[in-house]
């Protein structure tokens, strides 16, 4: 019996170490799978916490990002309205301002009281007909055989008793004609035999045209 203690304690010893690790071997596997289930669940419930959040942050800025879009179409709204007050005023001025220059222009052009009252002399007289056609003619060979630097054209030559209305304008093409031109024409003019006989003379000239209105009447 007492030979048998130690093998049979070693025994004993090795069974122990045996059965310890056969449990531990048994409950290793479960108490992982366990801890691994814990753990998911774990992060499940961390997720199921946070997507809250997320979903409330990207509200936010979803819903800042959309008042920000109205608040600049609101903008450009109130800047458009605004615009289009102000063409809608500017478009009033430019109205007025063109009626006002409109009625400037018509004083200016409207004949004054020494040439209306040769305008009604002319419509009142009759034709004398040598002297009116002797002194259209004279014009017109003035025109052809003065020596002018751009001839102008005769555009209406007529005459009465005493009163004679031309009108020239310059020739068709030429930019070069201005004022110039009807100056040097009219100094030529006055010293023609033709013209001296006028007394009373007015005149209306631009760029373009040169009308005259002239009596031999004082």
């Amino acid at each position: 019996m007492i030979k048998n203690s130690p093998l049979s304690l070693l025994l004993a010893f090795i069974t122990g170490i045996i059965i310890a690790s056969g449990y531990f071997l048994l409950t290793a596997p479960f108490e992982q799978s366990i801890e691994k289930k814990h753990i998911q669940s774990i992060s499940k419930a961390s997720l199921n916490r946070l997507e809250p959040i997320q979903t409330v942050t990207l509200d936010v800025a979803e819903t800042s990002v959309q008042q920000t879009e109205i608040n600049s179409n609101n903008d450009n709204a109130n800047v458009t309205e605004q615009l289009q007050l102000q063409v809608v005023a500017l478009k009033r001025e430019l109205a007025t301002q063109k009626a006002a220059v409109k009625s400037y222009r018509k004083q200016l052009q409207g004949p004054s009281d020494f040439e209306q009252m040769l305008l009604d002399k002319f419509d009142q007289q009759k034709r004398d007909e040598e002297w009116a056609y002797r002194t259209e003619v004279a014009l017109q060979d003035f025109l052809i055989t003065a020596d002018l630097s751009i001839a102008p054209e005769l555009v209406s030559a007529e005459c009465k008793t005493s009163v004679c209305k031309f009108e020239l304008v310059a020739p068709q093409g030429n930019e070069e004609f201005d004022h110039r031109q009807w100056r040097e024409l009219n100094d030529k003019l006055v010293k023609q035999a033709f013209w001296q006989q006028f007394k009373t003379s007015t005149s209306t000239s631009s760029d373009s045209d040169f009308k005259l209105l002239l009596s031999t009447e004082q």
